[in-house]
């Protein structure tokens, strides 16, 4: 299982800028993680089962929706699929789970 709290911290730390991010920024931004050794290399597989999505997206879309529900990014909407951009509730996040 991967632990939470990582995965709050990568993704609120790609969106720390402020600025509106589309999920294929935040994946790219993910991909960067790849050679530190941080994120389960297994992650970075495709094994068909979210078609041809490396199997880490749906962490990513799934830690989104849990970081939209808490209030820490917003989700922009119509004709902005998959932007999002972190609140000031999610910066006091990223400063509270930072190392």
């Amino acid at each position: 299982m991967v632990d939470k709290e990582p995965w709050d911290f990568w993704v609120l730390g790609a969106l720390r800028d402020g600025e509106p991010w589309h999920l294929k920024d935040i994946y790219a931004a993910i991909e960067t993680l790849k050679a530190s050794g941080y994120i389960d290399p297994q992650l970075y597989r495709v094994d068909g089962k979210w078609r041809e999505r490396p199997n880490y997206t749906h962490v990513v879309r799934s830690t989104m929706s849990s970081l939209k529900k808490r209030g820490f990014v917003d989700h922009l909407g119509k004709g902005r699929t998959g932007v999002y951009r972190i609140t000031a509730h999610g910066l006091r996040e990223l400063s509270r789970i930072e190392p």
